[in-house]
């Protein structure tokens, strides 16, 4: 019995999606109806076969798989589905992050080259040019951000979407969010979120989740008592469950240690580094609020009152600061021996291309990452940037 009187809620799931059918779908299957490059491993396997079966029975689904296990490749196994099993061509939204919209796009061509994928993004002369290619050329999927469907919002809202895709789902955690308004008023068959964090929200964020793919169960009107139900779920094991079997049909969280079993563990190796002279000049300088080390200009002043913020851009990159870099720009060693930092990434780096490794580096500056995509084409490397 769930307490707090949610038995509405139950009820209303148990008739809405309570008689689930299984419909397995092989490897063999998705290929046949367009699916190519990919091995999707069992587990993917299980979560395209989740999906289909919630595209049967509901409005939407979290799938809430860790990061790395796949939810692109399981979503675009979908849209296969969906078109090559189904017959329905579309259209269908994707929406993400800029950041992995590329990459997005990569996989939809590479994965799901039978699908014609819309890349909808640039500036409004651009976009006014791509508005008028939609009257004459037909698409699967239009693929765009979150900031692109805001803007043209009037645009988009034109067709009757026959699945939504989010990715990073947890931009739509606050209900009153103008990106989860502005959805709620697309036409949508089926709503598809992808979150890496599902739990980690608390419950009012989680209802916002819920409330966006299943709105006829979940009410906007009933979150405050949901909320209040489940508050303390966290030190309450009956609570735990009773929560559990309500999300049950919805959400779909598997963690790598649970399914991907033959990954090697996680190694995590912290490398401490020195700095170069022209580095220690400038921690100095800042820790001295010496000025003059940095030229005289009001902008360089303002930048220098966060010591801390400077002294972290001077350990990455003392290029990172204005007026440091030499002019005019000559690319060069100069740009490794300058920092420490990259002295030790250089040599790491060497050594993994001589075994033919693949790298994935993070920066949380943006301006760093331009200082690493000079280092690859001076190196003669290939950097695919996602800042």
């Amino acid at each position: 019995m769930f307490c707090g009187n949610m038995t509405d809620i139950l009820a209303r799931i148990k008739k809405s999606v309570a008689d689930k059918k299984k419909t397995p779908v092989a490897q063999s299957d998705l290929q046949k109806w367009g699916l190519r490059g990919i091995q999707l491993r069992a587990y993917q396997l299980d979560g395209v076969q989740w999906l289909t079966q919630c595209l049967s029975n509901q409005q939407g689904s979290i799938l809430g798989d860790e990061m790395g296990l796949g939810k692109t490749c399981q979503t675009i196994s979908l849209l296969v589905y969906i078109s090559g099993a189904l017959g329905k061509k579309g259209p269908f939204l994707v929406l993400s992050p800029l950041s992995v919209l590329e990459n997005w796009r990569n996989e939809l061509e590479c994965f799901a080259p039978s699908l014609n994928v819309l890349c909808y993004k640039g500036d409004k002369e651009r976009r006014a040019e791509l508005q008028r290619e939609t009257k004459t050329q037909d698409f699967q999927v239009l693929l765009t951000t979150y900031e692109m469907c805001l803007k043209d919002a009037s645009f988009l809202k034109q067709w009757k979407w026959k699945v939504l895709v989010v990715d990073e789902a947890h931009r739509l955690k606050n209900q009153n969010s103008l990106l989860h308004v502005t959805l709620t008023q697309f036409s949508v068959g089926f709503r598809v979120l992808l979150t890496g964090t599902p739990i980690q929200n608390n419950i009012q964020e989680l209802y916002s989740l819920l409330t966006f793919i299943q709105p006829n169960i979940f009410t906007a009107d009933e979150s405050d008592r949901f909320v209040k139900v489940y508050s303390q779920v966290q030190s309450q094991p009956s609570l735990a469950a009773e929560l559990q079997s309500i999300l049950e049909p919805f959400l779909l969280r598997r963690i790598k240690s649970e399914v991907a079993v033959d990954l090697p563990k996680k190694t995590e190796l912290v490398v401490y580094h020195g700095m170069s002279v022209l580095q220690k000049k400038y921690y100095k300088a800042v820790l001295m609020k010496d000025l003059e080390a940095f030229g005289n200009d009001q902008g360089n002043k303002n930048r220098l009152l966060n010591i801390l913020m400077n002294l972290r851009k001077c350990v990455d990159h003392p290029y990172l600061f204005d007026g440091v870099e030499p002019e005019p720009f000559q690319i060069g060693e100069h740009l490794v021996e300058a920092s420490g930092k990259l002295c030790l990434l250089d040599s790491l780096l060497t050594f993994l291309h001589k075994g033919s490794h693949r790298v994935l580096l993070f920066s949380q500056m943006t301006r760093m990452l331009d200082i690493l995509q000079d280092y690859m084409e001076y190196r003669g490397c290939t950097l695919q940037s996602s800042a």
